[in-house]
């Protein structure tokens, strides 16, 4: 099963079968956020002033939650309107991109002037076991005419997240 998906979404011609439309796009309700925990704190403190709701779900790592207070200090720089912390497993609140074994729910979304930026904090000790994220976040952005990026980051790499700004 896992390989069929893979040459349906990776093979030869796959733009042919695999499309990215505004057909199925998933849209952030104003009162729809329901994450399990919010964030309390543990990992520090920032104001954080472009976070899409009121209230953030919590962090997994220290490193995410400084990759979110990069992602809010740009958008206070105006380089993106506004950022969300997705939540993973959470139906009808969250994005997700469907791979062959599950699906992939990126830390982040950030709506930028015309396009959305998908960004994915991976720790470098699970960086090789991502690739088929990273595979099927790629192909997302690649086949969204320009609408949708993505990147998944690791080591504090900013620039990476920089790049896909522009």
């Amino acid at each position: 099963m896992t390989q069929a998906f893979q040459q349906t979404l990776f093979g030869d011609n796959a733009a042919v079968r695999v499309m990215v439309s505004d057909l199925y796009a998933f849209e952030f309700h104003p009162q729809a956020y329901a994450p399990s925990r919010d964030y309390d704190g543990r990992f520090g403190h920032f104001d954080f002033r472009r976070h899409y709701y009121g209230r953030i779900g919590d962090f997994d790592s220290k490193e995410e939650f400084e990759c979110a207070c990069w992602l809010d200090t740009q958008a206070q720089k105006g380089r993106l309107q506004f950022w969300v912390r997705n939540l993973v497993r959470r139906a009808g609140c969250a994005f997700f991109l469907q791979k062959a074994d599950g699906r992939f729910y990126p830390d982040f979304l950030c709506q930028l002037p015309g396009a959305i930026l998908a960004v994915e904090y991976r720790g470098a000790d699970r960086w090789k076991a991502a690739e088929d994220d990273r595979l099927i976040g790629g192909l997302w952005a690649e086949l969204s005419g320009g609408r949708c990026r993505f990147v998944m980051v690791k080591e504090k790499r900013w620039d990476w997240i920089e790049e896909r700004l522009h």
